[in-house]
């Protein structure tokens, strides 16, 4: 192949680089090496994950075409089977790992390129795709001629006799079918999936807007006084303006280090008042089809109707949780916010500024903050930066996980990628050799990339099949000049907190355990990860995770016994703003939802500042952006806060005394991880830890309630 002058794909490389797409060999054969993906290697059931990511929109549309007439077919089969001759194997098995469920591969290769692919044709076709799979899925649960027989064989003496793992499923599925409106009428049942249909549309929509934003920024070196001297090299232009985005490794960074107020004041009204294009109308829109869900099923609330299958159960035991910290918090965030007044006007007064105003908006937290941790307990973050570079990061995470778990990770050097940076590993059993899994790794933000930090299951486990999961990313990238990319310690946490989702997805056991009808509960699913961001704290964990990028050295004490002294530095400002948070997406999916864009204004302004203390900007909505009310976590943002006081509870009471026991981890991964969905989750967790759970540890480990 031709490169530099002779390549097409060089020279738009060259004039735009942000805009530059890697394509397949045979789209763009006149393309030289460095300009193309590599050839997929051929499948192995074995070694490889059995995905074949698509290359043209063709593919994709295909695909959706395959895996309706495949669904359809599954469903009418199961239609037409004798009632009196149902079993679980004709009824119920079918029905667990449906063509249009996870369990399929075409699914995750039709939809998945949607937040990844640097084709925005294959985004788009894979975006239409994932509306299609949704809205196959709701019709599927409307069919009353299936829900009859899988009714009536529930109903029979063999059903009742199964054991407790295929109850669960006859169980789960026949609530799926009524939760579906089966117990509506026809015309009812229509506008039920039409409600659906729509919701489904906004939130891929809403979706679209954070990935394709555009939003660029342009501030001289002069106001970005703060900022890392190789992070402004990065983004300085030809003019010598520097370049800066609404994505995380740039935004983060300036909110807490850039000393000029109105750089970040600038960064975060951007943000939150004029990116994201419709994304405020879309947000009002969606809550009131959901409003409108709920009633027709038969619930006062969105919320009621979301909660019903989760650990809270009703929206009262909710509050009943979240008020009580509310008030537990509300004296010790006035304190924290005091404090970060009286350093502002330090710092303004140190600035030669005259009487200057002690006010702490929303754009200066994260600033005095840092500047807190610097001053009063000699945390400085971008010192500590250095000893974290991504690569030992992501390596020692891996290792710690291993270790704990009694698992093997192999990376796999050639396999079908979406993009040259992504990696993949392969999990096996320490003991046994037996293949867990895969997962891939996408770490770093590219235009058009999901932009946020979470983790995709892609393939679930069926029978001799591996689950797969993805962990997207959007850290820093390797420097121009070679340098390593490197993390502060909460991308540190935030990485090994999104790692054990990883397990979580891959460690579920049983045949069917992490399909659709074995997902654990939303206020739950956070907890495991939430607990294991303890290891990012301890003393034996922050010496093994930190490696300076130079010297090769690990963490000094003098570095490190400050951040741990520090831990807590702030702490009930920020459960502050989580509360707020909260509260904001349960009132918006409560009895009164507000029916227009300038309606939810009002809420959040009137909400932030009663609840977090913090004033919210004029015009300014971060429900622009709050992508986590836009999908499955809508009326479920409070399981942050529920699942962060069983994760204290699990770690104090199985793995304080010793973090790094391999017998407190296989305990873990065999009666947390390994049951997955199936079950009541209170009763594994009692199992786990012996008792009831209790909020005792997580008020101790916060120092909430403590004089």
């Amino acid at each position: 192949m031709p490169s530099g002058a002779d390549c097409p794909c060089c020279l738009e490389r060259n004039a735009n680089l942000s805009a530059f797409t890697f394509l397949p060999a045979n789209l763009r054969p006149e393309a030289c090496t460095l300009c193309v993906l590599p050839t997929a290697p051929p499948l192995d059931a074995e070694m490889l994950p059995p995905f074949v990511w698509p290359t043209t929109v063709g593919e994709i549309e295909a695909a959706v075409k395959e895996v309706e007439a495949a669904s359809l077919k599954m469903l009418d089969e199961v239609a037409s089977v004798n009632p009196s001759d149902a079993t679980f194997e004709t009824v119920i098995e079918p029905l667990m790992a449906s063509p249009h469920f996870k369990t399929n591969p075409l699914i995750c290769q039709s939809k998945f390129l949607q937040h990844c692919s640097t084709d925005a044709r294959l985004r788009e076709a894979a975006e239409k795709a994932g509306i299609a799979f949704a809205s196959l899925k709701s019709r599927g649960k409307t069919r009353k001629d299936v829900y009859d027989v899988v009714k009536a064989y529930s109903d029979t003496a063999e059903a009742k006799a199964l054991d407790e793992f295929k109850s669960h499923f006859i169980n789960s599925i026949v609530a799926s079918f009524e939760a579906s409106g089966l117990g509506l009428s026809p015309s009812d049942q229509k506008t039920l999936q039409d409600l659906k249909d729509k919701d489904t549309a906004i939130c891929n929509e809403y979706k679209k807007n954070l990935s394709e934003d555009k939003t660029e920024l342009f501030f001289d070196p002069s106001e970005l006084t703060g900022m890392d001297a190789t992070w402004i090299a990065d983004r300085k232009q030809d003019d010598g303006k520097v370049k800066v985005t609404l994505k995380y490794p740039d935004i983060i960074p300036i909110n807490s280090n850039c000393s000029v107020e109105n750089t970040r004041k600038a960064v975060l009204l951007a943000r939150e008042v004029s990116a994201f294009k419709n994304n405020l109308d879309l947000v009002a829109e969606g809550i009131q089809l959901r409003k409108q869900i709920a009633e027709l099923l038969g619930y006062e609330t969105f919320s009621a109707y979301a909660v019903s299958s989760r650990m809270s159960g009703t929206p009262q035991n909710i509050d009943n949780f979240l008020l009580p910290l509310q008030e537990k918090v509300a004296k010790g965030a006035l304190d924290d916010m005091k404090r970060l007044s009286e350093l502002k006007v330090e710092f303004l007064k140190s600035q030669g500024i005259e009487n200057p105003e002690p006010k702490v908006n929303a754009w200066d937290t994260g600033f005095y903050h840092s500047m807190l941790l610097k001053n009063d307990y000699g945390v400085d973050h971008e010192k500590i930066r250095q000893y974290f570079p991504l690569d030992h990061v992501v390596a020692v995470t891996m290792e710690i996980y291993q270790e704990l778990l009694s698992l093997v990770f192999t990376e796999v050097e050639e396999f079908d990628r979406w993009h040259p940076d992504v990696r993949l590993f392969r999990v096996t059993d320490k003991t046994t050799s037996e293949r867990v899994g895969f997962f891939y790794l996408d770490l770093h933000p590219r235009e058009g990339k999901y932009g946020h930090a979470a983790i995709f299951h892609l393939l679930k486990r069926w029978r001799s099949q591996s689950p797969v999961d993805c962990m997207m990313c959007n850290l820093p990238s390797p420097s121009a000049d070679g340098k390593p990319a490197l993390l502060r310690h909460s991308n540190v946490v935030t990485f090994f907190h999104e790692f054990g989702h990883i397990m979580h997805g891959l460690l579920s056991e049983g045949d069917g355990n992490s399909t659709t009808y074995a997902k654990c509960p939303r206020d739950f699913v956070e907890a495991p990860s939430q607990m294991l961001e303890n290891w990012c704290w301890t003393q034996r964990g922050l010496k093994r995770l930190a490696k300076h990028h130079e010297s090769g050295e690990s963490l000094s004490d003098d570095l490190l016994q400050p951040m741990l002294a520090a831990k807590n530095v702030g702490v009930s400002a920020g459960m502050a703003r989580q509360l707020y948070l909260g509260r904001l997406d349960l009132t918006i999916h409560g009895s009164d939802p507000p029916k227009d864009a300038a309606g939810l204004q009002d809420l959040v302004d009137r909400l932030r500042p009663a609840i977090s203390g913090v004033e919210n900007p004029e015009n300014a909505n971060m429900l622009r952006s709050f992508g986590h009310l836009m999908n499955q976590y809508a009326s479920a943002y409070y399981g942050y806060m529920w699942a962060e006081v069983l994760s204290s509870d699990m770690f104090s009471e199985v793995f304080e005394a010793d973090p790094f026991s391999k017998e407190s981890g296989l305990k873990y991964r065999k009666q947390v991880l390994a049951p997955g969905g199936v079950g009541k989750i209170s009763d594994h967790l009692e199992k786990f830890l012996g008792r009831e759970p209790s909020q005792a540890a997580f008020l101790k480990a916060r120092g909430i309630g403590v004089e």
